[in-house]
């Protein structure tokens, strides 16, 4: 990337095959990563449904804990998988650009089609404190008066005080739907990660410079993927020059020079 004005570092072009394979590349990674925590945190919520069976609810932080944990890795596998946002990589919408520039040629089957399609709208909707939920809220309200009362009553919100519901304990049944939505959702994942190795696979083999690799059935372009264990993760190699560079492109205060890269990087930098 050569350099110019402040605004092209903002945007990655997929001008090439290899542009295409190293950016979805970068999505299946996390995919995978968020996959098998989302699966172990639902294992745990699957737990704690057998050990407070009996009791028939569930304390409010117990609950709260292990909702937070794989609600938070549903959220970051939606933002991978279906975000429409222009200045974010996302499967659903760097999928549909590379079969327009010719670098992926299969399509995808009516359910993966339909099961992308659903995960784009639940992103949607709780990625955002969507207006819809006040008049959802007002409707129910609405609804729940008396046929006898429904044409002379007038629902009016309370003002003041402003009250601020916290759970104490949760109905037994909470956990258990939440287990059942997280077995749904899980395969849903596990779906479209399969659609994006399949893609991944194809897009590679195509690669007049793609290396064979060594397998159980000899030599192959197949794509091996290899778990690499690290100990003592240390915050360079965990991303965080990444990320500082990523926020201050974000800002406009990265032009390409040494200076810029090295003023933004420096080591006595303690913001």
């Amino acid at each position: 990337m050569s350099k110019g004005s402040k605004q092209q570092y903002k945007q990655f072009a997929i001008n090439t095959l290899e542009d295409g394979c190293l950016v979805l590349k970068s999505l299946i990674v996390p995919v995978i990563v968020d996959s098998e925590k989302f699966k172990d945190y639902s294992d745990e919520a699957e737990t704690l449904l057998d050990k407070y069976r009996l009791d028939g609810f569930i304390p409010a932080n117990v609950y709260d804990s292990i909702h937070d944990k794989v609600l938070y890795q549903q959220r970051e596998l939606l933002r991978f998988i279906a975000d429409h946002q222009s200045s974010s990589f996302s499967y659903i919408d760097v999928r549909q650009l590379l079969v327009k520039k010719g670098f992926l040629k299969r399509s995808l089957g009516e359910e993966s089609s339909k099961t992308l399609n659903e995960l784009l709208n639940i992103r949607n909707w709780s990625f955002h404190n969507a207006q819809s939920m006040m008049v959802a809220d007002l409707e129910i309200a609405k609804k729940s008066l008396p046929p006898e009362l429904a044409d002379i009553a007038e629902i009016k919100p309370m003002l003041n005080p402003v009250v601020i519901r916290k759970a104490k304990t949760y109905a037994w049944k909470m956990l258990a739907d939440f287990v059942l939505h997280n077995k749904t959702r899980l395969g849903q994942f596990e779906l479209i990660l399969s659609e994006m190795k399949k893609d991944y696979q194809e897009m590679y083999s195509s690669l007049p410079d793609a290396v064979f690799m060594m397998t159980s059935k000899g030599l192959s372009r197949e794509v091996q993927y290899i778990e690499q264990e690290i100990v003592n993760q240390d915050p360079e190699r965990a991303g965080s020059n990444i990320a500082t560079l990523s926020m201050e492109i974000q800002k406009g205060k990265y032009d390409g020079s040494n200076e810029a890269f090295g003023r933004i990087l420096s080591k006595d930098d303690c913001r």
